[in-house]
C-alpha cells in the first residue's frame, strides 16, 4: 500500500501526546502516511503553553507575552502565517493560527481534549503500549497502541528551589507556571526570582500595581532585543548563515565558541549602551552554552531606577525577610515569584523504559543523569515504536517550521523508510554525545543538559524526514539547483529563512507542497517592503514599550 504520491503507508495505532505545535504536525504527518493516529490534550483547545488556562498546574503564556521569534521565520511549511498577524505575535494570535491550521487540515476529529496521559507503559507480552489517561472528571481508562510520540513540550514541569528557612515566610511564594493576574500582588513588595524570558515577561505586568519589584539573579544575564536597526532580529538568520555556523562550531569549538562570546558582548554594547555594571549582567553567559531570554522590557525600568537588582536570593530569615548573596537583607517582603526555569516532564515514563546514564569518559561530571535517547528522541530499545520530542535544547532552528521536519523523519522511521542504526551503534552514539554534554558542563554546569550538536540533529532530521535542503548547498545538487532556478536557489539560502524551503523539494520520502515556491516568494517581498521600518511607523504596535527616565513611553 503506498500514498497518493507513492509513499508507502504506515500501518497501526498510534497515539501522539499533546496538541501544541509539535504535536499537530506529528498527528498530520502520522494521518498522511497512513497511520490510525489519534493525539490526546490535556487543555480544551490545541496551542500548547499559547492556549490559555486558568489551571495554575499547566504552563501558559501571559497575555501580555509576545513571541521570541517573528511569524517570518515561523508557520508551518504547507500552511503560511496571514499577514493580519502582527510580526511577533501574541499568545492570542499563536493559539488562532493553530485552531484554523487544524481545523483547515480537519485535525480536530483526531483529538481527544481533557485528556491526561498520566502513565505509559508495556503490556504483557510487551508487544504494544498501554497509556493511562485521566480526563477532566475524574475518570480513568487504558487504552493500547502500537507506537506513542510524546510531543507535551519542553516547558511543562515547573523547576522550583527550596530555600533554607523558607517555612519562616508568611508571604506568598509562587512559581511563575502559577502567575496568571498581576492584580493579586496589587500594592505589595515582590522579589522576582530569575532573569529569564519568564521574568520579562512577569515583571513589566507587576510594575503598574506593585509597591516595588525587586530582581534578584545569581549570574549575568544576555539581554537582546527583538529588533535591530528596525528589522527583526531573526531575519539576520538565513539558512546559509545557519549551515556556515554549524559547521564552523563542528570542525573549531573553541574558535567558534571565543568568537561567539565577543561577537554577543560587541552587539550587547551596541544594543544597550548604558548597561549599569550594578546590574551585574555582565560577565554575559556564552550563547554557544546557554540560550539567552527575553526581557527587554525590564530594561528600562532598571535603567529609571523603578526596579532594583539584586544578588542571588539565598535564605528566608523571617516573616517577611530575605537575605541575599552579598548580605543584603530586606525586611518588608509580601511575595516571591520564582522564574526558575521549566523542565519536560518526565512523569509517564518509567526509568525501565528510559534509561539514564552518566558520561563514560568523563569523570569530571557532577551534573544529573543523562537521558538515553538516540538522537535526543529514541529510546534504543523502542526506537521504532517510540519518539520523546521534548529534549533537544538548540535544536528547533525556526519555530513551528521544525516541528513539521520532526514530523515526517520520525513517521519514516516508524514505518521503517528511514533505517536506524544497530543498537550498539546508537548507544555507542548516545555514550559520545553524552561526553560531549559533560565538557559542556565543564564549561558552565548551568548549560542546557538536553542540548544537541545541531549540525548533528539537524543534519540527521533533514535526511531522515528527506527535505531536500542538500539542494541548497555547494555539492553538485546545489549546482544543478542553482543553474534551474538561479532565484529560488539565492532566496532560499539568502532570503527569509521560512518554513516552507522544507516542502520544496520533491524526494519522495515526504509531501510536496505546490503553494511553496509562492510562499516563499511572497515572505520575501513581504520583507523586503516592510523593513527596515519607517521612522513613522516605529516603535510597531506589537513590539514591547516600557517607560522612560522621565515617564515617557519609549521602544525598547
Amino acid at each position: 500500500m503506498t500514498t497518493k504520491d507513492g509513499r508507502p503507508l504506515g500501518s497501526g495505532r498510534v497515539a501522539v501526546v499533546g496538541a501544541g505545535p509539535q504535536g499537530l504536525t506529528m498527528l498530520k504527518a502520522l494521518r498522511e502516511d497512513g497511520y490510525n493516529a489519534t493525539a490526546y490534550e490535556r487543555r480544551e483547545r490545541v496551542g500548547g503553553l499559547w492556549a490559555w488556562t486558568e489551571n495554575p498546574s499547566y504552563t501558559t503564556a501571559l497575555q501580555s507575552t509576545r513571541a521570541n521569534i517573528s511569524k517570518f521565520t515561523c508557520g508551518f511549511t504547507d500552511y503560511p502565517i496571514p499577514d493580519k498577524y502582527n510580526t511577533y505575535m501574541t499568545p492570542q494570535e499563536l493559539q488562532e493560527f493553530m485552531q484554523d491550521y487544524a481545523e483547515h487540515f480537519d485535525l480536530l476529529k483526531d483529538i481527544v481534549f481533557g485528556a491526561n496521559v498520566k502513565k505509559a507503559r508495556r503490556n504483557a507480552d510487551d508487544s504494544a503500549w498501554l497509556l493511562d489517561i485521566e480526563r477532566e472528571n475524574g475518570s480513568t481508562e487504558t487504552v493500547e497502541y502500537d507506537k506513542v510520540a510524546f510531543c507535551s513540550g519542553y516547558q511543562s514541569k515547573a523547576i522550583i528551589p527550596t530555600f533554607e528557612g523558607q517555612d519562616k515566610f508568611e508571604g506568598t511564594i509562587i512559581h511563575s507556571q502559577a502567575f496568571r493576574d498581576e492584580n493579586a500582588f496589587k500594592d505589595k513588595n515582590v522579589v522576582v526570582v530569575g532573569l529569564s524570558s519568564t521574568a520579562g515577561d512577569i515583571i513589566p505586568v507587576l510594575m503598574p500595581v506593585a509597591s516595588k519589584v525587586y530582581i534578584s539573579h545569581r549570574r549575568g544575564a544576555l539581554p537582546y532585543r527583538r529588533y535591530r536597526n528596525k528589522v527583526p532580529n531573526d531575519l539576520l538568520i538565513t539558512w546559509r548563515r545557519r549551515t556556515l555556523s554549524q559547521t564552523f562550531v563542528r570542525y573549531f569549538p573553541r574558535l567558534s565558541k571565543w568568537a561567539a562570546d565577543k561577537a554577543v558582548t560587541w552587539f550587547t554594547h551596541k544594543m544597550w549602551p548604558n548597561l549599569d555594571p550594578t546590574w551585574r549582567m555582565a560577565p554575559f553567559p556564552s550563547i554557544t552554552l546557554k540560550l539567552p531570554g527575553s526581557f527587554e522590557l525590564v530594561m528600562p525600568y532598571l535603567e529609571n531606577g523603578q526596579l532594583t537588582s539584586l544578588h542571588g536570593l539565598t535564605r528566608f530569615t523571617g516573616p517577611k525577610s530575605l537575605e541575599f548573596a552579598d548580605g543584603t537583607i530586606l525586611n518588608d517582603i509580601d511575595a516571591v515569584v520564582l522564574c526558575t526555569g521549566y523542565t519536560a516532564d518526565w512523569s509517564p515514563l518509567t526509568p525501565d523504559l528510559i534509561k539514564t546514564s552518566m558520561p563514560k569518559n568523563s569523570p569530571w561530571y557532577k551534573g544529573p543523569p543523562l537521558y538515553r535517547l538516540y538522537m535526543n528522541m529514541f529510546p534504543p530499545e523502542y526506537a521504532t515504536s517510540l519518539a520523546i520530542l521534548t529534549h533537544s535544547a538548540f535544536g528547533k532552528s525556526n519555530g513551528f517550521s521544525f516541528g513539521t521536519v520532526i514530523g515526517w523523519a520520525v513517521s519514516n522511521v516508524f514505518r521503517g523508510v528511514e533505517p536506524l542504526p544497530s543498537l550498539s551503534l546508537m548507544n555507542a552514539q548516545i555514550d559520545a554525545h553524552h561526553d560531549w554534554i559533560a565538557a559542556r558542563w565543564k564549561m558552565d554546569p548551568a548549560t542546557d543538559t538536553s542540548a544537541v550538536k545541531q549540525w548533528e540533529y539537524s543534519a540527521w532530521l533533514h535526511n531522515a524526514a528527506g527535505t531536500g535542503m542538500e539542494n541548497l548547498g555547494w555539492g553538485w545538487k546545489g549546482w544543478k539547483f542553482w543553474w534551474k532556478d538561479a532565484k529560488m536557489y539565492r532566496l532560499m539560502n539568502h532570503g527569509v529563512d521560512t518554513a516552507h524551503a522544507a516542502a520544496y523539494f520533491e524526494t519522495g520520502k515526504r509531501p510536496v507542497w505546490e503553494g511553496a515556491r509562492e510562499a516563499i516568494l511572497h515572505a520575501n517581498e513581504v520583507v523586503e517592503k516592510m523593513f527596515p521600518l519607517k521612522e513613522v511607523d516605529w516603535p510597531p504596535e506589537d513590539h514591547w514599550v516600557g517607560m522612560g527616565k522621565k515617564g515617557k513611553r519609549k521602544a525598547v
